[in-house]
């Protein structure tokens, strides 16, 4: 892995050396359950900061690719969002068949009752956005930087929305464990049901899914590629050579028999379905 370095390349090595592609032995669920009942698809197509009509493209692309994760996100801004929720109108897909994801951004909010405020409505503008009265996913894309007190007024602002039925399951990206136990500490608290965290071959703590798989909370890996930087893996791509994969795929396989699930960013249909196409094989130990 080129520009990386020395010990991050060594666990990318490691980590795709320490497995061989095997045919799955069954079917295997596409979807997990949340700590809700909820099921969610393990793998979501993201958008990027791109302009409106690279997103309705690829939004588009994504759901003939055979996508039914559509994660949105404030971060790529109001007129990307609004070109999503188009394809996914015009897809033709039932509602019912589709999991659709929007998130929220209020990092900079000061002190509990102004985070409130301004997650609050920073949230209702999701559904402006996307043209849908009720989400299957609301996500807090980042914990107030003012701490414990701007985190709890945050995550207030989600549980109203979450009681009032205008989500399915509300979820959180970015946060340690110690601004997880922000919200745990009170137990009235409603469990965040994903955490979506940086996760790769070879990146971050090993503890990261256990981290959060102890209070009942999935992982989702975003930039699970490294911004493309895995795929060039020489190691990677031999294993996945000698088993009709891409080195990509390999990699999103490693991350799914973590205990992860995925959330990708792609404007290419031919990467789109590879990234999809990762239940029929295993990684076993060598």
């Amino acid at each position: 892995l080129m520009g990386l370095p020395a010990m991050s390349f060594l666990r990318a090595v490691l980590a795709c050396l320490a497995y061989l592609v095997l045919p799955a032995s069954s079917e295997e669920a596409t979807t997990v359950k949340l700590n809700n009942g909820l099921m969610m698809p393990k793998i979501a197509f993201g958008a990027n900061i791109w302009d409106a009509a690279t997103c309705h493209q690829a939004t588009e692309e994504a759901l003939k690719a055979g996508f039914r994760f559509v994660w949105s996100s404030a971060l790529i801004h109001a007129a990307c969002q609004k070109a999503q929720g188009q394809a996914i109108k015009g897809s033709g897909i039932p509602r019912t068949e589709l999991f659709i994801a929007g998130t929220v951004d209020t990092k900079t909010c000061k002190g509990e009752e102004a985070c409130y405020a301004s997650t609050k409505n920073a949230a209702s503008q999701q559904f402006q956005y996307l043209d849908l009265d009720v989400l299957d996913m609301l996500m807090l894309d980042y914990p107030s930087e003012s701490g414990c007190n701007g985190i709890r007024g945050q995550w207030q602002a989600f549980e109203e929305i979450y009681v009032a039925k205008l989500v399915k399951t509300i979820a959180v990206s970015n946060f340690s464990p110690a601004q997880l136990q922000c919200l745990l500490s009170n137990h009235s608290v409603t469990i965040p049901s994903v955490n979506q965290m940086p996760y790769y071959v070879g990146k971050g703590k090993d503890s990261v899914i256990s981290d959060n798989q102890q209070f009942g909370i999935v992982v989702q890996a975003w930039s699970p590629l490294n911004s493309g930087q895995v795929i060039s893996d020489s190691r990677c791509v031999k294993i996945g050579k000698a088993h009709g994969k891409s080195a990509a795929q390999v990699a999103l396989r490693w991350i799914l028999q973590n205990g992860g699930t995925i959330n990708t960013q792609s404007t290419s249909l031919k990467h789109m379905q590879e990234d999809i196409d990762v239940f029929d094989f295993t990684l076993s130990a060598a």
